[in-house]
């Protein structure tokens, strides 16, 4: 740089809140970023960016209380779809922060969550800090489930990264734009799986911001997306291709079934028992989910080997088709029996410290905070 030239000015974070409707709280949302703990300015500190989604920015403009509307940039963004996959990545186009933060328009971060974040990735140089995610009841979702206590430069194998899909933290734009890492717009939902997992894996240090202040789920929207239901191959068909991508492909066998394993516990069976519990479970179903363990076995084989009994009791029936409510339902209920040891043991004794199997895992979880 000349001598007497200055720098070029630029916020520290960008946050990024894409909303679709006034019905969300916006100011809310807003109001939460203003008390992240750092100064409201482009000139090196935060900008917030609202991406009016399918909704002209005047509305949204008029939803905001006085005090914040002249710090807030409205950026219009239309497309066909409610994902916000589009919303995103047309802010993440146009920034010129050096960390990006995003935000869901009815969640909030809680005071001085920013500081903290920023702080911890220029003390380590991180290019993703993690976020502790709670909910209004005070629950932890415990992701990731990373080994016990650790929360300093994570591995996205060891510390079972593949379970954290929420974007929530602070990521370094220049690691973004090395990787060309944007959101997937295709999916109704789960775009955000192929996006973490890749940030995780490739874009360099990641550490976890362990206790609050964090990111906070509220619990007031009634639209959420992936609230609504749908069909079941709708709703794994962003995880299925990822798992069948070339990147996947280009990780180690441990990596792939590490995903598999994970997409199997929360999505699949998820999936399957919230199905059987509404008494839904249809022969539509029954053959999604068979086409999906096929898929997700080919895809990692031997992904299986480390989950406990209960858990391949029903996967034998998915991986079969099998379309008896009841007979699925029996098998998705006793695998919720926590602690039972259906629950917690392989079919396999040598396999039960695996990294991926139930005892190891349950453990891990208990112990994130």
């Amino acid at each position: 740089m000349l001598m007497g030239m200055k720098s070029p000015v630029a916020p520290l974070v960008d946050v990024i809140i894409p909303v679709h409707t006034t019905e969300r709280p916006i100011d809310r949302a807003v109001a939460s970023v203003v008390a992240g703990g750092l100064p409201l300015t482009d000139d090196g500190g935060v900008h917030i960016t609202v991406v009016c989604h399918n909704i002209e920015p005047d509305r949204i403009r008029a939803c905001l209380s006085p005090a914040h509307r002249d710090g807030v940039e409205l950026l219009a963004h239309v497309d066909d779809t409610r994902n916000p996959a589009g919303a995103r990545n047309a802010a993440l186009a146009r920034t010129t922060a050096r960390y990006v933060s995003f935000l869901d328009s009815d969640d909030t971060l809680d005071p001085g969550a920013l500081a903290r974040w920023v702080g911890i990735a220029r003390e380590h140089g991180s290019a993703a800090v993690l976020a502790r995610v709670s909910r209004e009841n005070g629950k932890v979702l415990r992701t990731p489930v990373t080994r016990p206590w650790r929360s300093k430069d994570l591995d996205a194998l060891a510390d079972r990264l593949a379970y954290r899909t929420r974007v929530a933290g602070l990521l370094r734009t220049d690691a973004l734009e090395r990787m060309g890492l944007r959101f997937p717009g295709e999916f109704e939902t789960g775009e955000d799986q192929s996006f973490s997992l890749r940030l995780h894996a490739e874009a360099g240090r990641i550490d976890y911001a362990r206790g609050r202040p964090g990111y906070h789920l509220r619990d007031d929207a009634t639209d959420r997306i992936t609230s609504a239901a749908k069909p079941l191959a709708d709703v794994l068909e962003a995880f299925l291709d990822l798992s069948a991508s070339a990147w996947m492909r280009s990780r180690s066998p441990a990596f792939r079934r590490g995903y598999a394993v994970k997409v199997f516990r929360i999505h699949v069976f998820d999936e399957v028992t919230a199905r059987t519990r509404r008494g839904t479970w249809t022969v539509a179903d029954a053959a999604a989910a068979r086409d999906a363990v096929q898929q997700l076995l080919a895809d990692a084989p031997g992904a299986e080997r480390a989950m406990c009994r209960a858990d391949r009791d029903l996967l034998d029936l998915l991986e079969r088709g099998e379309t008896d409510r009841a007979t699925v339902t029996r098998a998705a209920e006793a695998r919720r029996r926590f602690g039972a040891p259906a629950t917690l043991l392989p079919r396999e004794p040598a396999r039960m410290l695996h990294r991926d199997g139930s005892l190891r895992f349950m453990v891990a979880a208990a112990l994130m905070s």
